[in-house]
């Protein structure tokens, strides 16, 4: 499909997709902004594969006893990309072995070859060369081969240009990597003896999701819904159709006291793999019975898609069979990114898919690529989203802000209440302990209306004035008889309210 479908679909993230398109710079993807030239669809006569290349650019076949490989090469041959696939018996999917065999064989048509530097993943799977050599014209060309293993099949992806516009053509060379498209398989391998299906060439016309987020061609009578740059389009019958959106999935969380299987509304598995995880999700509307016809990652945009994302991401093609939810059997080609999970262990998936029965996806392929191509997100539409989202962020910013300030106040005054408390609180208890220490005694005088009077070794006091001094009124001695009235008084102990409204008068 067209670069700046896929490159829009890298360019977006599971928790908002029409936010992260345009928050992306453009220049993170290949075959957007950053190709220097204008990129034009390719279809091959026989519609076995479809790529995108630069303008003038010339696409060149050719047939393995195994396999085939197409060439796009620039007009003055200073560049070329090339995307090989080979039937391989290697059930160990070894691509180093894969790579040193190839490179041995290219040493030979080239003595001068030179190995700048070579990856390779632990499992051994992938491989990435650089290469280095020099012309006849002592031009100094340098490239670099993408080696993929996977039983029964291999793959080769590469580039080759002059190493002094190596830099300025990669953009361009990538792009015509990371678009190119086996549409059929079993054509790909042996396209001789089948009969053409006849194109279904169906009338297109302009249509807009409701919230003006993005814009396609569609036949009038095809559904349409979606919002913020996701869409979902079918045909009346629900049996074609063209799909750029995301799936929500919820793994095992790693944040202590946060429970990851309550959460609502998202599929509950662990991490998978792209097509795998686009499997789940069309299983859990109803499809079943996949079949794989034709699988491959593209650690390239992968690469790229976790830097522009800020989040490890995989990316995988494929060409799927499948029984829809109606019970048809259908075709379908799915470009798909996955997320890596995080903390809490969601993770998701960003697709673009096209599909139709397969007895007749051959026949609609031009029509859905032609819808496919015409797909685009609102760049004033996602501004103004952007800028809604960071107006939102800032009174966010501002709530917090102001709810931390009165978080700080409530913390102060609680503290300054709680250090009060406390001193009030060891006063009582000082003035209980130093009065049994001193052997003093509290006493309520009935008749004079609940009077409070203290004794002491030293006298007798009433509501804090001393009265009467002198041993008689020491505690061991006094009694509780009320110098001012015929009464014995009720001892007591004051309480805390007492204490501090008769012994510690003041704020």
């Amino acid at each position: 499909m067209k670069p700046r479908t896929i490159a829009r679909a890298m360019l977006s993230s599971a928790l908002s997709l029409a936010l992260l398109l345009v928050a992306v710079p453009a220049s993170a993807a290949p075959g957007h902004s950053a190709s220097p030239a204008q990129l034009e669809l390719h279809l091959s006569p026989d519609r076995t594969f479809a790529l995108y290349k630069p303008a003038g650019w010339r696409v060149t076949e050719h047939q393995h006893p195994n396999g085939r490989t197409v060439v796009a090469t620039a007009p003055e041959g200073h560049a070329f990309a090339q995307i090989t696939t080979l039937a391989t018996g290697d059930h160990g999917n070894d691509s180093v072995r894969f790579a040193s065999d190839t490179l041995r064989h290219v040493r030979q048509q080239i003595p001068g070859l030179r190995i700048a530097w070579v990856r390779s993943t632990q499992d051994r799977r992938r491989t990435a060369v650089e290469i280095e050599y020099t012309k006849t014209d002592a031009t100094q060309i340098r490239g670099r081969q993408y080696f993929l293993a996977n039983h029964p099949e291999a793959r080769v992806y590469g580039y080759e240009t002059e190493a002094a516009r190596f830099g300025a053509l990669q953009p361009a060379l990538l792009s015509v990597l990371s678009n190119f498209t086996a549409l059929d398989p079993s054509q790909w391998k042996d396209a001789a003896g089948r009969a053409p299906v006849a194109p279904v060439d169906l009338p297109l016309h302009p249509r807009r999701l409701q919230d003006g987020s993005a814009s396609l061609l569609l036949p009038r009578d095809w559904e349409m819904i979606g919002a913020k740059g996701a869409t979902l389009s079918k045909s009346p019958d629900g049996n074609v159709g063209f799909a750029f959106s995301t799936a929500e999935f919820m793994g095992s969380s790693n944040i202590p006291y946060f429970d990851s299987s309550r959460i609502q509304g998202v599929i509950h598995a662990p991490y998978a793999a792209p097509i795998d995880a686009m499997a789940m999700a069309m299983q859990r509307y109803g499809s079943r019975n996949f079949r794989v016809l034709e699988r491959a990652p593209n650690p390239a945009r992968a690469a790229e898609a976790s830097v522009a994302l800020r989040r490890r991401a995989e990316v995988e093609t494929a060409m799927l069979t499948f029984v829809n939810e109606r019970g048809v059997r259908s075709k379908g080609y799915y470009d798909v990114i996955a997320l890596s999970p995080m903390p809490s262990g969601q993770w998701g998936i960003i697709f673009f898919a096209v599909w139709a029965p397969e007895a007749q996806f051959d026949g609609y392929l031009p029509t859905l690529v032609k819808i496919a191509d015409s797909f685009k997100i609102n760049e004033r539409w996602a501004a103004d989203h952007i800028r809604q989202g960071v107006a939102n962020l800032r009174r966010q910013m501002e709530r917090t802000s102001a709810a931390m300030t009165e978080a700080a106040r409530a913390s102060r005054e609680s503290l300054t209440a709680a250090f009060q408390e406390r001193a009030r609180s060891e006063q009582y208890l000082d003035y209980k302990r130093t009065s049994t220490i001193r052997g003093e005694q509290e006493w309520v005088s009935q008749v004079e209306g609940g009077a409070l009077y203290e004794s002491d070794r030293w006298g007798l006091s009433r509501e804090g004035e001393r009265l009467i001094e002198g041993q008689p009124y020491n505690y061991y001695n006094y009694e509780g008889r009320n110098p001012r009235y015929n009464e014995t008084m009720t001892p007591v102990d004051a309480s805390r309210e007492v204490f501090e409204r008769v012994y510690r008068p003041g704020p």
